[in-house]
């Protein structure tokens, strides 16, 4: 049995840990820090509330500096090397918010769908089958899994809650892409976001009883109040970026709102405005990684501004180091 574990660990690339002899030689940390983060592990968070901008609030469970490291180990070494399911573009290395839109492009119907307390609804057992099922045995998977789980869940504020959410979404994914790909529906997810598009407005509803069905079947909830369906007559937006027929971007408001906001980087009463030069340079970052057409107007739009204020603030904005 141990042979045929430590094979599949090899395949996949892992390390192999066998004892906690290995796990404290591995990850050069002590047996008896092992031991307390593992067995103790609730006492090494800070946990304090945080307001959602839809009203409400979510616990956010802060990890002390070493379980913040073991955690991070743990995510670096043994799961960023597990593949998620191909519907799955959220919180993974090389991917990116576009990609969760690039797919839906052209579509004529959109229907996106959110998860209610995403991280809260996966379970520790759910956790340490992730990780018994890639090889390691019962001691090393329940070390890993209470290095992971806070209260029985994946904890919000923990570098490998995403990851392990991803993995152990797969099913549900694989699930829902069998169901609606065969109906020519297009299924993507980005964490907890749901998004679905089609050519027929009527197919693209369709789904939605058999897609809530399978949701509540693998032990997740539906927000209701996040459900939206948008066709010809109102915007197609996914994960904040608004979807036309050849492209996705921002869209036409928040680039005026961006706009505004570098503008007033040249007037006099903001030149000690250190927050909203940083505000701006966030903003056009992340338009370089979305939006690339209106990424290079606003930086023609900065560059004449510069040339038009170069005593103002608006000249330490980084957009050059971005392009």
């Amino acid at each position: 049995m141990i042979k045929n574990e430590n094979i599949r660990l090899n395949m996949l690339g892992l390390p192999i840990i066998q004892s906690i002899n290995d796990f404290s030689h591995i990850t050069h940390l002590s047996k008896y820090t092992l031991y307390q983060l593992s067995e103790k592990s609730d006492f090494h968070y800070k946990k304090f509330p945080l307001k959602k901008k839809a009203g409400g609030t979510r616990t956010i469970c802060q990890p002390s500096k070493n379980l913040k490291g073991l955690q991070s180990w743990i995510l670096v070494n043994i799961l960023n090397k597990l593949k998620v399911s191909d519907s799955c573009k959220g919180f993974e290395k090389g991917s990116s918010i576009g990609d969760n839109a690039r797919p839906h492009i052209n579509a004529n119907c959109i229907l996106t769908l959110d998860l209610s307390d995403f991280f809260g609804t996966v379970s520790d057992i759910q956790v340490y089958n992730v990780f018994k099922s890639i090889g390691y045995n019962n001691l090393i998977s329940t070390m890993m899994t209470n290095i992971c789980t806070s209260d029985g869940s994946l904890p919000q504020g923990s570098p490998s809650s995403p990851k392990l959410a991803n993995l152990v979404s797969w099913k549900l994914d694989k699930r829902i892409q069998g169901f609606v790909g065969k109906r020519g529906i297009t299924y993507t997810r980005y964490a907890d976001d749901l998004s679905f598009s089609g050519l027929h407005p009527a197919n693209t509803v369709q789904v939605l009883p058999v897609v809530k069905s399978i949701i509540q079947d693998e032990g997740f909830r539906i927000n209701p109040r996040k459900t939206r369906v948008s066709g010809a007559s109102r915007a197609k937006i996914i994960t904040g970026l608004v979807i036309s027929n050849n492209r996705f971007g921002i869209g036409q408001t928040k680039y005026r709102i961006l706009r505004a906001k570098i503008f007033h980087l040249t007037k006099p009463k903001e030149q000690n405005n250190i927050d909203l030069l940083n505000e701006v340079n966030g903003w056009i970052a992340y338009l370089k990684s979305v939006d690339k057409l209106r990424f290079n107007k606003v930086f023609k739009y900065v560059s004449k501004l510069k040339k038009e204020h170069p005593k103002t603030l608006i000249n330490q904005m980084t957009i050059a180091n971005i392009v």
